[in-house]
């Protein structure tokens, strides 16, 4: 089980609890705010609920529990690192405020609530819900289409405006309040400086002007994350300040959203696409936030085909998590949504050998090290991989995916899945309603996106 940090003692001023509140506190009415995987304050609807009810309840203290919610698989070992430094920065921005973050994310909440009953039992229960556009269905379930481009066309109503991270003052523990009989496998202590977290993200009524305002540099310290492979496409560290300067930096602080469509079939570097999959993967940012600073940008600078191309590809992410809740255990099943069983050879030897970059195709090989190594992989390499995985050595096409959802350091199970069934032909792909899945030439996609070879010798 993860260590969890113990806030410091209630620091006056904004950052603690106002005079008098301690007594208060010790007898107050405590509120459990679940993040279910979404490991951010930002834009965060169901923690508004909880602090309006707080503000209510004179007294009230809030303690925010980190779990993994129902039906969430075990993340791989890249998520789990960047989902490592995610829940260390909430700790901290979090103790600063006196308020305690007990991480269990091995657990579901329904375990963890059976865990901590004996030394806590909250009075009321928040969860966080998946960061999506919609806040319910975009389009109603009976009438929901099978392919992307009629999702898009009869789209209901717009994407929903993002809420900014709530005021949390006043709704610390004090230090009397700690029962001294919590396991220090949930709480160490730890010298936090309240100063060190006066970002422009916490505060209650920051607008969006304040959320372009650069933040330094996501290319650089303490943005980069020093565990990761150094020639890693994605460098970063998971944390929601991180994915907050990674949206500004890409959107705002760089021509990489005006080239975004140009530049997105890139193999190497930092900067040929957004990089923020795996923040919205791990719910460190909100994608309402990121389609409002895309608006923003168009406002500004005007609509361009960069920035329309970023909100098509958050659209999809939206069309694959609908589908999943609209088709159910199909969704992630051999046959897909067109219940339609793909031919394809069990050969366990070659998928083992495969799982090990050693698949004897030199460029499928250099895109599975790189996934190996680092977690990521582009766009371009991912279907160069699952092509090649479903039409030439014909395996399962459920084993790739499962296999990818496991090591990709950006997997969302319903997205994963959506794009391997698009690749396998019994997906959303309209191509193949009553054809074949759609394939690649590989020797020509190298001769247009990788001609000197660079990813390949990197990888080789």
């Amino acid at each position: 089980m993860e260590e969890v940090l113990l806030p410091s003692p209630p620091i006056s001023g904004s950052a603690g609890a106002p005079p008098g509140h301690e007594t208060a506190a010790a007898a107050g009415f405590t509120i459990a705010f679940c993040l279910e995987g979404q490991l951010r304050l930002d834009d965060q609807p169901a923690l508004h609920e909880a602090v309006a009810l707080a503000r209510r309840q004179p007294g009230s203290r809030l303690v925010v529990l980190a779990t993994r919610p129902e039906g969430q698989r075990l993340r791989g070992p890249h998520q789990r690192r960047i989902e490592a430094q995610a829940l260390a920065s909430l700790r901290s921005r979090l103790a600063a405020r006196g308020i305690p973050l007990l991480a269990f994310p091995q657990q579901t909440t329904a375990a963890v609530l059976d865990e901590i009953r004996p030394l806590l039992r909250p009075d009321r229960l928040f969860q966080a819900q998946q960061s999506r556009l919609f806040g319910d269905w975009p389009i109603a379930p009976g009438r929901f289409p099978l392919v992307f481009s009629d999702f898009r066309r009869s789209l209901e109503r717009p994407p929903e405006a993002p809420l900014p991270p709530p005021d949390l003052t006043g709704l610390g523990w004090t230090a009397a309040d700690w029962p001294e009989a919590w396991p220090q496998e949930w709480l160490r202590p730890v010298d936090l400086d309240p100063a060190a977290d006066s970002g422009p993200f916490l505060g209650a009524s920051e607008g969006v002007d304040a959320l372009v305002e650069p933040l330094g540099d996501p290319l650089a310290e303490p943005y980069w994350d020093p565990q990761s492979d150094p020639r890693s496409a994605f460098p970063f560290q998971g944390d929601e300040p991180t994915a907050l300067a990674r949206l500004q930096h890409f959107c705002c602080g760089s021509d990489g959203l005006r080239h975004y469509k140009a530049r997105r079939n890139g193999l190497v570097g930092t900067e040929f696409s957004s990089k923020l999959s795996p923040f919205l993967a791990l719910g460190s940012l909100s994608v309402r936030r990121s389609w409002q600073v895309v608006l923003h940008y168009q406002a500004r600078q005007g609509a361009d085909g960069g920035s329309e191309w970023l909100k098509q590809e958050l659209l999809w992410r939206e069309f694959f998590l609908w589908s999943e809740q609209r088709h159910g255990a199909a969704f992630h099943g051999a046959s897909g949504v067109q219940n339609r069983q793909p031919a394809w050879i069990e050969d366990r030897e070659l998928f083992e050998r495969w799982c090990r970059a050693d698949g004897g195709h030199p460029l499928i090989d250099a895109q599975l090290r790189e996934l190996l190594a680092t977690g990521y992989l582009s766009n371009r390499g991912r279907q160069w991989v699952a092509s090649h995985f479903i039409n030439s050595l014909q395996l399962p096409w459920i084993w790739g995916a499962r296999f990818f959802e496991w090591w990709l350091i950006d997997a969302e199970p319903a997205l994963n899945t959506g794009n391997w069934a698009y690749l396998a032909g019994v997906g959303s792909d309209p191509r193949s309603f009553g054809g074949s899945p759609r394939r690649f030439d590989l020797e020509r996609q190298v001769g247009l996106y990788d001609p000197e070879q660079t990813h390949r010798q990197r990888w080789s």
